[in-house]
């Protein structure tokens, strides 16, 4: 098998007969000799595409579509400039991404505060700076916010995080119960029990609170075996049409007029994603992503039953970086072994570590050789591709490539969603310099970790054994 195929490619990157390859208009061999490997490559050109091939998709089917991006996904400070000088939103999910968003000169009026359990310290941040909503997950959290909005004397508009019954997802799709249990149990307020319904009571009871909206979050459910386009737009629309029936229940009830709609996120972009149990490559394959153009047409079917026209929110993140970052490692290894199977180990100088989600959830990346045309012969042996680390650490299994050597160059693609900021130091590695591109401009915007840096956070080594 192999995951070189280039029409799963981003856009941004071009693969020429002779070897060559660019990306956003920058040649990776010349990236590698300015600034070393591995480092992570961001494309401005594709963040651009991304979302106004969302945006257009959307907006050519809602009325006020507002999309924020999730910051959770990358929070390279050069994403976060570039998609607020686009127009989008920023939904934070940490006093971090939040105080990151406000270094980056984001208006706290397009700033979405999200998370579960939120610290008193984050909310009275976020209240302080006036952000445009908080998606509250608790009554208990409604308490926090009142108290602090109290002290500080303002109003701070409220939307309600839910947890949907899923009864009609369910009936059409039983197997997704398991990722209820596992990726959505600590999340909001229940529709079913009525607790969602007292944070609402709460929220407009309260004099210091405005309630400005239902929340929830359909995460991109990649990672399971069975994952089909058909099936996550399914998981969209039936979402979006509980979101509507609670809105009634809350205006039959109550009289309340629910202003905005937030859909979360949970696209992806790129033509497909790349699925395989690390350990067994055999099962590896391309799965067909939803369009744009789908996506909006599965959102726009689940709220057709809304009678009024709200803002709905988007809290997108994966979809506008996942396919705009690319990471350029080296290799630095090629040992072939006869035991137990025969085999070619490729050590790359970047580890699994620094992209976990190839290990969490199945997700696989497209990748090439730079320097190797794209119909170059593959080596015959099968190619297992791995990590210098202490630990298991494959980044690709049973795949097929040409002939590389030690000093070789090797792009993984797909690289922008939940890599980097899920990267960890395991065995001391340092963690790569980020670098953006933008139509042949090349700037270092996040530098390379040094070993000094490592050990920055040392104390004073106690002395345990005095003489």
């Amino acid at each position: 098998m192999t995951v070189t195929d280039l029409s799963h490619a981003p856009e941004a990157l071009a693969h020429a007969p002779d070897g060559s390859v660019t990306f956003d208009g920058v040649g990776l061999a010349e990236l590698a000799a300015r600034h070393g490997t591995p480092t992570w490559a961001i494309s401005a050109s594709q963040l651009r595409l991304n979302y106004s091939t969302l945006h257009t998709a959307l907006s050519a089917r809602l009325s006020r579509p507002v999309i924020a991006y999730s910051m959770k996904a990358n929070n390279n400070r050069a994403v976060v400039q570039t998609m607020a000088g686009l127009g989008a939103a920023l939904d934070c999910s940490s006093e971090f991404e939040l105080a990151l968003a406000a270094s980056a000169g984001v208006p706290a009026g397009k700033v979405i505060i999200n998370g579960n359990g939120k610290s008193r310290a984050y909310l009275t941040a976020a209240i302080r700076m006036g952000v445009w909503q908080i998606n509250v997950d608790s009554i208990a959290e409604v308490d926090r916010i009142r108290s602090i909005a109290r002290s500080l004397g303002v109003t701070v508009p409220c939307a309600v995080r839910l947890k949907l019954s899923y009864a009609r997802l369910l009936l059409s799709d039983p197997s997704y119960e398991r990722t209820l249990r596992i990726a959505e149990g600590k999340f909001g307020s229940s529709t079913q029990s009525g607790d969602a319904e007292a944070v609402v009571r709460a929220i407009v009871a309260a004099e210091e609170l405005e309630f400005v909206g239902l929340t929830h979050h359909a995460g991109f459910p990649g990672y399971r075996a069975d994952f089909t386009a058909e099936r996550q737009l399914m998981h969209q629309a039936r979402c979006a049409e509980e979101i509507v029936e609670f809105a009634h229940l809350l205006r039959r009830r109550m009289g309340v007029v629910t202003p905005r709609l937030n859909l979360g996120g949970g696209l992806r972009s790129g033509r497909s994603v790349y699925l395989s149990t690390p350990g067994n490559g055999g099962d590896g394959e391309f799965r067909t992503l939803p369009t744009p153009d789908e996506y909006a047409e599965a959102i726009a079917a689940g709220l057709a039953g809304a009678d009024w026209d709200p803002i709905v929110q988007f809290e997108t993140g994966g979809f506008h970086v996942g396919n705009a970052v690319l990471l350029l490692a080296g290799v630095q290894d090629v040992k072939d072994v006869t035991r137990p199977r025969e085999r070619r180990y490729v050590t790359l100088d970047c580890a699994m570590t620094m992209f976990t989600g190839r290990g969490l959830n199945r997700v696989g990346f497209p990748l090439l050789v730079v320097g190797h045309g794209p119909d170059a012969a593959p080596h015959p042996l099968p190619v297992e591709l791995v990590g210098p680390t202490c630990a298991y650490d494959s980044i690709a299994e049973d795949i097929s490539l040409p002939p590389v050597r030690e000093g070789d160059l090797v792009a993984l693609l797909n690289q922008g969603a939940y890599c980097e900021v899920l990267s960890t130091q395991f065995n001391g590695f340092p963690r790569p310099a980020v670098v953006h591109l933008d139509d042949g401009d090349v700037r270092l915007v996040r530098r390379r970790e040094t070993l000094a840096d490592i050990w920055a956070r040392e104390s004073a080594a106690l002395d345990l054994w005095p003489g």
